[in-house]
């Protein structure tokens, strides 16, 4: 691991964009700048992948972090580049959930797009990623990925869970401070341990402090 982050890779996730303004990314930028890339995941998922590492050829001394569909991205990313990653509510199985938006529509910033089987069937073969020096965070309250599903799948990951929230991820703030106490943000699996009465569970807890599973 590095010792100090001097950069952070953002993926967004499916049908948003790269935002700097946006509140997740001026948290983030709290540790280290932020780079990204608006990237068309209609297309297929290796051109995906190059997109977003090609914001890696002047990136000092990363960290990878990405929600939803950029999440499962940069597990990829990371674990095939030796590189700390963080990843946030991930899709963890895009050839279903992506089959969800097939065919036409708008993406969150209005943008008209087409998703084609092609595209999805890319991703038959492509598995989550858990190779990596990497964590996954989730917020419990994820309406979109079963957040449990998520923890009986990344056995292989520490995983920091937060109550509540939504699939746009509710904490950011929260994950910020977490990394900036530990002193080392890229030390993405010796974050701070939660809260005093708090443990690793596997079912969403019905309220209380953040959960912690190391």
């Amino acid at each position: 691991m590095r010792k100090q982050i001097k950069t952070i890779l953002y993926c967004h996730g499916f049908a948003s964009n790269f935002d700097p303004d946006k509140p997740k990314i001026r948290a983030l930028e709290r540790i280290a700048p932020v780079r990204g890339v608006t990237v068309d995941y209609t297309r297929d998922p290796q051109d995906a992948f190059q997109a977003h590492t090609d914001q890696l050829a002047e990136a000092e001394k990363p960290l990878i972090v990405g929600t939803s569909l950029g999440g499962f991205f940069a597990a990829w990313i990371g674990s095939e580049l030796n590189l700390p990653f963080i990843v946030i509510n991930p899709a963890i199985r895009p050839f279903s959930s992506l089959r969800a938006y097939l065919g036409e529509g708008v993406t969150h910033f209005g943008a008209p797009f087409v998703l084609t089987e092609e595209v999805v069937d890319g991703y038959r073969d492509l598995t989550f990623r858990t190779d990596g020096p990497g964590r996954v965070v989730l917020d419990m309250g994820d309406e979109v990925i079963s957040s449990q599903d998520t923890l009986d799948t990344v056995i292989d990951l520490p995983v920091l869970t937060f109550p509540g929230g939504s699939h746009r991820f509710d904490h950011m703030e929260e994950l910020v401070d977490l990394l900036i106490r530990s002193r080392a943000p890229d030390r993405t699996r010796a974050l701070p341990p939660a809260p005093e009465g708090a443990g690793p569970r596997r079912a969403p807890p019905p309220a209380g402090p953040d959960q912690d599973r190391r």
